[in-house]
């Protein structure tokens, strides 16, 4: 199996055209509006939250009840060393407070070549950001997200078909790159995306591998187009061969940041006539490519923000275009106070189980989960337990 290095890596602005371009993105404004379990814990009740994670070994042990009445939560749970804690929280009077705050709230925030400046005052409390490079810590998290993926993704005829589970939820839908542009159209837990993209003429990729063929082993030197559509080989006494990506079937393993690429290549045009199929496999370092190419993206962003007595302005520039907002803090945290104001019902701890009985305006949540064989759950999005 042959290694391709990494070449040196153009800008994304060059790999993509994003003159000719379509991006649509439709969030799911319910999924949105949540977070994870432990985010909602921490949000209303650090003491709870810190406890939930000192317990979360012992949570056979743990037993008692949270009654919620009106927003307001009342905890009493008795503790493995036999200590009963108990906690009150009132989500809608805590979130008003923060609305009150969010309207005395006023600052900057930038972002330019990658690196964010902020200046945030609250009353006579102020935070400063100043010079984070943001493009780095991206790059460095996508680094380390994907040298923990291990999985393979089959691709038919220049097509990657996505089906599989994140810690947000479920994705499936496709990516195709074998028509001179990226199409993208993926159903995600935050809504559906989809986009079209043009691949840029700097979008070339060089290979080098070895395929059997007629019993022998043929080295190809190639490169991948993928503004043309086609991969272009020299395989020896068989001379320059050209390929369209759309032809090309086969699948990609990531583990530990590197990607292994197996695919038959369909051969036509041959001197003696007929199509033969070559299974040809390379390996390519996703990681430091993955890596790269956010930094590069977040680079080109640049962001223009003033909060103005909690209500937010932005302006942000990227190569998908631009995008405006305004968005009302304070309307938003006292629209989350009156949702809180709707929740009633009972969350009972024992052996390990908890069994959630919820009224809340948005439905109710009558579920019991077990604690001990879901070790995800205080991760989990809130919106899958309704």
């Amino acid at each position: 199996m042959a290694s391709t290095a990494l070449p040196t890596l153009p800008s994304l602005a060059s790999w993509l055209n994003f003159d000719e371009s379509s991006l649509l993105f439709q969030p799911d404004l319910d999924y949105l509006s949540t977070t994870s379990v432990s985010g909602i814990l921490g949000a209303l009740s650090p003491s709870l939250a810190d406890l939930v994670t000192e317990v979360a070994g012992s949570l056979d042990e743990v037993a008692g009840q949270i009654l919620v009445t009106a927003g307001v939560f009342e905890t009493t749970l008795l503790l493995p060393d036999g200590t009963t804690f108990t906690d009150s929280f009132d989500a809608p009077t805590t979130l008003n407070n923060l609305a009150s705050l969010a309207a005395i709230t006023n600052g900057t925030v930038t972002l330019v070549g990658g690196i964010l400046n902020a200046e945030i005052t609250t009353g006579d409390q102020s935070l400063v950001v100043e010079d984070l490079d943001v493009a780095a810590l991206a790059s460095t998290f996508v680094l380390d997200v994907i040298s923990r993926i291990d999985t393979t993704i089959p691709f038919e005829k220049g097509t990657f078909i996505l089906a599989g589970d994140t810690v947000f939820g479920p994705i499936s839908g496709t990516v195709d790159v074998g028509g001179g542009d990226l199409n993208i159209d993926l159903s995600t837990p935050f809504g559906p995306l989809v986009a079209d993209i043009d691949f840029g003429e700097e979008a070339v990729f060089p290979f080098q591998t070895t395929a059997p063929i007629f019993g022998t082993t043929l080295n190809i030197d190639g490169v991948v187009d993928f503004n043309a559509g086609n991969v272009v080989a020299s395989a020896g006494s068989l001379g320059s061969i050209t390929i369209p990506i759309s032809t090309i079937s086969g699948a990609l393993t990531l583990a530990d940041g590197i990607g292994t690429l197996t695919a038959d290549l369909p051969i036509t045009g041959l001197p003696f006539g007929g199509t033969i199929t070559v299974p040809v496999s390379a390996e390519f370092e996703v990681g430091p490519l993955a890596s790269e190419l956010v930094a590069d993206f977040v680079q080109d962003l640049t962001l223009d923000a003033t909060i103005t007595d909690g209500v937010l302005e932005a302006s942000l520039d990227s190569p998908l275009g631009l995008f405006e907002t305004t968005f009302d803090i304070v309307a938003f945290t006292q629209q989350g106070a009156e949702f809180f104001a709707g929740v009633d019902g009972v969350i009972d701890i024992a052996d390990g189980l908890v069994v959630l009985d919820l009224t809340t305006p948005v439905g109710d949540i009558n579920r019991t989960f077990d604690l001990n064989s879901a070790a995800g759950l205080l991760e989990a999005p809130l919106a899958g337990l309704v």
